[in-house]
């Protein structure tokens, strides 16, 4: 069907057998459940019954951890408290969405947004809570050694950061990264997305925390230092759709960088992955027609023209790329990249 994601029509047990393999590097708690789901017909049969996308996987792991499941391990113990907690379960389900706000990723982002001409004016759709928007609010480790680098900021004093030590990006990196983050100054930012949460509110950010999966702790705890951080000043995110509202958000975007006499900046990262493909080439030729500057963060075969653009790797991986040619692949949450310059890290530059 023209239009349809794999999560409304993979097979059910199928897709959590395919979500397990995903979640295998990092929560074998996930990956184990989800075997053990795929093989559970009476589950399978309540979960083929959500509407859509409501079958993804994680929706329905993280309503697990924001109810508080006691055990996370298959078996009669755990489909009785499903049973006992569906008509809950199911509500969050389908009122909430995965919005992973994963604030590592910016340990890429901002070296790639540093090596534009400063200042820029930062826009980023699938914004969630914004954590993505504030890059210049936390603190990088590497590759620069034990001398951590830091964003700058200009006017207006909205865009001021409320403080850059609670939070240190640490990424293990091979080639030479194309920017330090000590020299990104943002002068706007703004954010789209269809459903936005507040860092401030507390229901938003038990969500955020339960999207985080089991045995990731240090990430857990860089969301919880993160939402911190927005909640004290937090970035503008206002509402709205893929691609229906990128026309508008792009026009008032590229206003706002002509006032401030700033690059314009369109951002995205895990977004695209959850519209289907004609709705993706959409919004990637809305982008290219707009004039802006564009930084994409996806898996490798999101993005349609980066598709087979790089050697395979049996990694869990996603590709961040500028203006549609690839920099680096990198993990999924930020934690390590590979820069495509091939210049190892702390050789001279040539350039």
């Amino acid at each position: 069907m023209k239009g349809s994601h794999a999560y409304a029509s993979m097979p059910i047990d199928a897709l959590y057998r395919w979500f397990a393999g995903e979640a295998d590097p990092t929560s074998p708690v996930w990956g184990a459940l989800c075997r053990w789901i795929a093989g559970d017909e009476a589950l399978c049969a309540r979960l083929d019954a959500l509407p859509g996308g409501k079958r993804q996987p994680n929706l329905f792991l993280a309503a697990l951890r924001y109810h508080g499941a006691p055990t996370l391990e298959g078996g009669p113990a755990f489909a009785a408290w499903v049973d006992a907690h569906w008509d809950a379960l199911r509500a969050t389900i389908l009122a909430r969405f995965t919005q992973t706000n994963e604030p590592g990723r910016c340990a890429v982002l901002a070296p790639i947004l540093a090596s534009l001409p400063q200042p820029i004016a930062l826009l980023e759709v699938g914004a969630s809570a914004g954590l993505c928007l504030i890059p210049d609010r936390y603190r990088y480790r590497q590759p620069w050694g034990d001398v951590i680098a830091t964003g700058a900021t200009v006017a207006p004093a909205s865009c001021r950061p409320a403080g850059r030590s609670g939070l240190v990006l640490d990424c293990a990196m091979t080639g030479r990264p194309p920017g330090n983050p000590a020299d990104l100054v943002i002068a706007h930012r703004a954010g789209l997305d269809a459903h936005p949460l507040a860092a401030a509110d507390p229901g938003d950010a038990r969500w955020l925390r339960a999207l985080v999966w089991p045995g990731e702790h240090a990430r857990e705890a860089r969301l919880a230092t993160a939402l911190q951080i927005a909640a004290s000043d937090p970035p503008p995110v206002r509402t709205g759709r893929l691609p229906e509202d990128l026309d508008a958000f792009l026009a008032e975007g590229l206003a706002a960088a002509e006032a401030a006499g700033a690059t314009p900046v369109l951002m995205h990262s895990a977004t695209l992955a959850y519209l289907p493909r004609d709705e993706r080439d959409a919004v990637v030729e809305t982008i290219g027609a707009s004039g802006v500057r564009w930084l994409s963060f996806e898996g490798p075969s999101v993005v349609t023209s980066l598709r087979g653009r790089l050697p395979d790797d049996p990694r869990p991986h996603f590709i961040a790329a500028l203006d549609g040619e690839p920099v680096a692949r990198c993990s999924p949450h930020g934690g390590w990249a590979d820069w495509l310059d091939g210049v190892p890290v702390g050789a001279p530059d040539p350039r």
